[in-house]
């Protein structure tokens, strides 16, 4: 008799360790999946750091940003040598049409950054459509300064 108690209390700690194991594979695969819906998390400042992507096309450095619900206005731009710093807030018209989203409640989007390669900063162009910023810096020329050999 004692033998089929173990054998209930088995199949229960298997039961258990099942729904215990399943849980956790759950939450594991929404962790993965959120960053994905809209940004890969808040900063402890309470921004999103949007999906980001730089690379070399030719003669220049692309950078591609995801804004999604940023309103072109409130984009604050700023490249250097070796790196593009934007920080934007969110469109207030649509802050007004679903006040209670959840991705309103961050103050708006702020990241940095790297670029692959020197830049030319005074010649970057950007671009904002459709919640994505398209910024393109051509890649500085090497400097260098001819030096007399005595």
């Amino acid at each position: 008799m004692s033998s089929m108690f173990r054998d209930w209390d088995i199949e229960r700690l298997v039961d258990r360790i099942t729904r215990e194991v399943s849980e956790e594979v759950s939450k594991l695969v929404e962790s993965v999946a959120s960053p994905i819906r809209l940004a890969t998390y808040i900063t402890p400042g309470g921004y999103r750091r949007p999906i980001s992507e730089a690379y070399i096309d030719g003669d220049e450095v692309v950078v591609v940003i995801e804004l999604p619900a940023a309103s072109k206005e409130s984009i604050d731009l700023r490249v250097r040598e070796r790196e593009v710093e934007v920080e934007a807030g969110f469109s207030e018209e649509l802050k007004k049409i679903a006040p209670k989203y959840s991705m309103f409640k961050g103050k708006g989007y702020r990241t940095v950054v790297s670029l692959p390669k020197d830049v030319d900063a005074e010649k970057a162009k950007a671009t904002f459509r459709d919640g994505i910023l398209i910024v393109k810096i051509p890649v500085q020329k090497p400097k260098g300064i001819a030096v007399k050999v005595e």
